[in-house]
Formats: C-alpha cells, structure tokens, sequence
C-alpha cells in the first residue's frame, strides 16, 4: 500500500475515533459502591474516604450512585424526600426566584453575549425570539459544564464519572449524555433551605463589599442557621435544596448604572465577588449534608475569582461540585422577596421546585425555580 493510502487510512481511522469521543489508550477504571433502593445511603463513603479509587480526580465521587449514573447528587431526590417536603407549605405563597432573563446587564462575564429578544408580528397574532447565552442570568448548570482540568486544556478535562470526554460534547453525533435532559426528565422537586448570611451580617451591623473576595465560612453557615432558629447539626436533611443569600443581587441591583456598566471589565484580583470559601471544610461541611441542588444569588456560589489552593492542589470548588461529585449549582438566584417572606414568617424552609429546559445534551438552563411556603 502506497504512502499516501496508508495516510488516507489513519486520517479515516482517526476521524472515526475522535467521533466516539473516547481517547485511545487504557480504558476508564470502574469502581462503584454497593447499595440498593431499599437503602440508598447503605455504605456510604465519608469524605476523608473520597475518592473511591486513587486514579479519580481529587474527592471525586466517581461510583459512590454506579459507574454509569448520569444523575449525580439528584439521586439525593427520592419519592419519599418529595412526599415529606409537602409538609414545608403552609402560607400558600409562591415565590419567583428567578431574575428577569436580562439581567445583569451587561453580562458580569464580558465573553458572553447578551440577551436578544426580538418580536415578529403575524396577522392576527404575534411571537417572540429569544436568543441567549445559559450562563447570563439565574441559571442551572448541568454536569456538562464544568469539569476537572490540570490545566484548563480541553486535553485534560474530566467530567462526571468519567462519562464523556470534550469531544463528546462538541461531537455531531449529538452524544446526550449528562446533559440537562436527566434533570429535567428526572424532575426536581422537594424542601428547600434558605441560608440568609447577607441578612446575619446586616443583623450584626457588619458591612461588606459583595464585589470583594469575602469569604463564607462554614463557621458562618453554621452561625447563620443559629440565628435562624435551628441547629447546625439537624436544620439540612438529605435531599435538600441548599440556597445561601450572600447579599450580592441586592447590592448589584443598588448600582449606579455607570457602575454596572463596568463591573464586567475587572481584571485580575480586582474581578472578585463574594462566595462559599473554597477549602477542605466547605467540602467536608457539604458532602456531610447530602444536597441535591445547591445554590445562592451571586455568579458562583463559590468566592470569586474561583481557583484557590484545597488540600495543596490548585481546584475550583465549581470543579468538585459539578465534575466530581455530580453537584449541579444553581446561580443569580433572586433572593429577595424569599428573604423578606422567611423573616416575616420566622421559617426558612419551604417546598422547592426547578423544572429546567428539557434539552437534549444541554449544558446550562434557566431554573425556572419557585419556592412555595
């Protein structure tokens, strides 16, 4: 076979490997842990025993649902969560959580475009068009996006369980797995927690920046549920829907328009904001209360910027939560007239709802999040 056929045919076999999005070389390892649906939390690892095997990414919880689940920390939700959460409504108020979809704007991240919505008039009736980036307002993001990565190359990303490659994601094969379409076929629905730690600083008369690096600490958390009137260690219960009120929303809608214009085009240390600190006890305080969403109003959850040296490694908690344990985060919530609503009723739990975009290998959605008390 000539030169020039032999090129022809790697090109060709290389092509139809890049199309599974699976990399040549030693298949993925496959360590699960053992349980059943009569006892979901049967064996269930701690966090010093995370991972479950030493070639998994750091505290990954590859296997601890099987080495094949798409679901991630959502398995958390059971009929019997579900069925136990209607006792949480008693008012009968439905609260939004959703910011409308422009905003902020413009867009705190400068390389995502803003929204466009445009009307087209028909006789006798009119439609709408919606084009916008998932990331830009409140938002549910799925297990597609954000992996681990050494390096922020898509050579090295790592996704949930091992599941899927980069090359999967971009494929036209139009691969599904882990994209949003689990979450929203699945359904997603229980009690919801609210942590108000904007509004326990405030009670302490203790200001702060929401667009600094300030950290919250699990010492906060655990305070914040004091002052609420609960105790640390039984306020959350599996399956929960953990919100935290960092007071960020409240302040950006306080901006002077000039101010919101530039908020964007911060750079470096200056692009912070505030946020869950990134550490070894933010981990081990949340993998102990077994969420299966968890959530706040400001970009991240997490302290922004996001990377930060845990347990002697340079991570994200974005790249534990969503890549390794399954955690999806839900982001920008509009937390407001929950806060206010809490206070007044003097509780902070509530039936929680999100029914996000049913799509197909999607990565992020509007939460379409409702609390009802």
């Amino acid at each position: 076979m000539c030169f020039k056929r032999l090129c022809a045919l790697a090109l060709v076999i290389a092509k139809l490997l890049s199309a599974t999005g699976r990399p040549v070389g030693k298949p993925p390892v496959s360590v699960s842990r053992q349980f059943n649906d009569s006892d979901i939390y049967a064996n269930w690892p701690t966090y010093d025993q995370l991972p479950l095997d030493p070639s998994f990414p750091m505290k990954a919880a590859w296997g601890v649902w099987g080495a094949t689940d798409e679901f991630g920390a959502l398995n958390h939700i059971t009929p019997n969560t579900i069925k136990a959460a209607k006792n949480e409504i008693g008012a009968g108020i439905a609260i939004s959580l959703n910011l409308e979809m422009n905003i902020p704007n413009p867009p705190l991240n400068p390389l995502r475009p803003a929204m466009l919505h445009a009307f087209v008039p028909f006789q006798g009736y009119q439609d709408d068009i919606i084009s916008l980036n998932t990331q830009i307002s409140t938002q549910y993001d799925g297990l597609r996006h954000y992996p681990y990565s050494t390096d922020k190359n898509v050579s090295t990303y790592q996704f949930y369980n091992d599941l899927i490659t980069f090359e999967d994601i971009v494929s036209p094969d139009h691969i599904k797995t882990l994209g949003i379409q689990n979450a929203a076929q699945k359904g997603i629905a229980g009690r919801g927690v609210l942590l108000d730690w904007g509004g326990w600083k405030e009670s302490r008369n203790e200001t702060f920046d929401a667009f600094s690096g300030v950290n919250i600490t699990t010492s906060d958390l655990d305070a914040v549920i004091s002052w609420q009137g609960g105790s640390p260690e039984s306020f959350i219960h599996p399956g929960d829907f953990l919100i935290i009120r960092s007071g960020f929303t409240k302040q950006y809608l306080q901006l002077p328009i000039p101010q919101e214009q530039v908020l964007p085009f911060r750079v470096g240390d200056d692009a912070a904001w505030v946020g869950l600190e990134p550490s070894d006890d933010t981990l081990r305080w949340l993998w102990d209360r077994k969420l299966s969403v968890l959530g706040s109003d400001n970009p991240t959850v997490e302290k922004g910027p996001i990377f930060a040296v845990i347990g002697g490694v340079e991570r994200s908690l974005h790249q534990i939560f969503i890549g390794g344990w399954g955690l999806s985060l839900v982001e920008y919530l509009d937390l407001e007239s929950l806060a206010e609503t809490c206070h007044k009723l003097n509780r902070f739990t509530f039936f929680f709802t999100l029914q996000n975009l049913n799509m197909a290998g999607g990565i992020a959605s509007p939460p379409n999040a409702m609390a009802i008390l």
